[in-house]
């Protein structure tokens, strides 16, 4: 706006200057005429002065109806990513058909928003989640900035951003009352933004490699019947009865691992997991419906399995029960204990002998005296759980 102000001053005092010169040399031997018309000239150019310095920002929005319009057109126009600055997320339910015409034309949403304290909240964010829409939870009031950045990844002066401010009104209108906050918004064109749509898409990306997945749980209670037919999906599993199945909570310290290491690329995404079990105050790691990142299923805790001499051995759910014992001060989880399923694919060690690797370790090298022919096929309950 200060380059436009001082445009227009000095196209004005030029002009005045001009049409003085003009008046005066027009109206020579009328000196009384000409003062008046000089005058008259003054105030013209000082109300198109005002209208040029004062009149409407086509890319500022003020009010509510025209944030959410302009909230709505980017979203509606997105090619490549829209990636969003969040409060709560109440816009959701008035915009989620756009959102849904976007992701299925390729378009990856990506919402960082304020862990949901409400069920109202969280069933605006079940709703984002439900359409494919990566979330991620930041703590109260952690991160300020509100709007969203478009198709900013594409290439530089490529992206489009809002920005938007929320403030108490000073005063409530008797007749209007639909709203207690002001609203403005501000569009950044690449034009003449390139900085600022920057600025906002690393700010967007730091933030986004800072916070853990959002998942959200519900706890559920199968039957052990029920948990019987679910991992009747391994072969190993298939002859299990009910006797042969129990929900336990066990101490690590009381844990064998079938196998040498985790992966800490898988970890990172496990600590989300654990994120959300303590957000929601359930206990580790029982039965969960589980809702993240446009998919549903069901978790199952780890699967242990008791060998005749007593040992309690992890076959699934190692990088769970990692993490939960480094870095959280639980040391205990319930787990789900089958017995009577036969010999291991590996000599197993203690849970304390455990080590990170920072890659994938062949399974020759990761098991100790590995049997394939043993080797239990876990993805297979995954899959029938529709969970990866």
């Amino acid at each position: 706006m200060s380059k436009r102000v001082a445009s227009i001053v000095q196209w004005t005092s030029f002009v005045v200057g001009v049409t003085g010169l003009t008046l005066i040399k027009a109206l020579n031997g009328h000196p009384v005429i000409t003062k008046w018309a000089i005058g008259l000239a003054f105030v013209a150019l000082a109300i198109f002065l005002c209208i040029q310095i004062f009149r409407r920002n086509p890319n500022h929005f003020r009010g509510k109806k025209a944030v959410d319009s302009a909230w709505r057109a980017l979203l509606t126009r997105a090619d490549h990513s829209v990636d969003v600055f969040a409060g709560d997320v109440s816009w959701v339910q008035d915009n989620k058909t756009s959102i849904s015409q976007r992701i299925g034309a390729g378009v990856v949403v990506r919402v960082l928003c304020r862990w949901p304290r409400t069920s109202g909240q969280l069933k605006q964010v079940r709703t984002l989640i439900g359409a494919g829409v990566y979330v991620k939870f930041y703590p109260e009031d952690l991160i300020k900035v509100r709007g969203l950045v478009v198709d900013a990844g594409i290439g530089a002066g490529r992206g489009t951003a809002l920005t938007v401010t929320k403030s108490p009104k000073s005063s409530i209108s008797v007749t209007d009352q639909s709203s207690m906050f002001d609203y403005s918004a501000l569009r950044h064109l690449p034009a003449n933004d390139a900085t600022q749509i920057d600025m906002l898409h690393q700010l967007f990306e730091s933030a986004w490699k800072s916070f853990p997945q959002g998942i959200i749980l519900n706890k559920t209670v199968p039957s052990i019947d029920e948990l019987r037919k679910i991992i009747g999906q391994v072969e190993q599993y298939e002859r299990l009865g009910v006797g042969d199945i129990k929900l336990k909570k066990l101490s690590v310290d009381s844990l064998y691992s079938c196998c040498r290491t985790v992966k800490a690329k898988k970890l990172d995404r496990v600590w989300g997991l654990l994120d959300a079990y303590q957000k929601f105050g359930i206990d580790f790691f029982e039965p969960c419906k589980v809702e993240t990142d446009g998919q549903k299923g069901t978790l199952l805790p780890p699967i242990i399995e008791q060998q005749v001499d007593g040992k309690l051995v992890i076959v699934d759910g190692m990088h769970r029960l990692f993490q939960m014992a480094t870095r959280t001060e639980k040391q205990q989880a319930v787990c789900l204990v089958v017995s009577g399923a036969g010999a291991l694919p590996s000599t197993p060690i203690h849970f304390s002998e455990v080590r990170m690797s920072p890659t994938k370790v062949p399974r020759s090298e990761n098991f100790a005296n590995y049997d394939h022919d043993l080797f239990r096929d876990i993805k297979a309950i995954d899959r029938s759980l529709r969970l990866s």
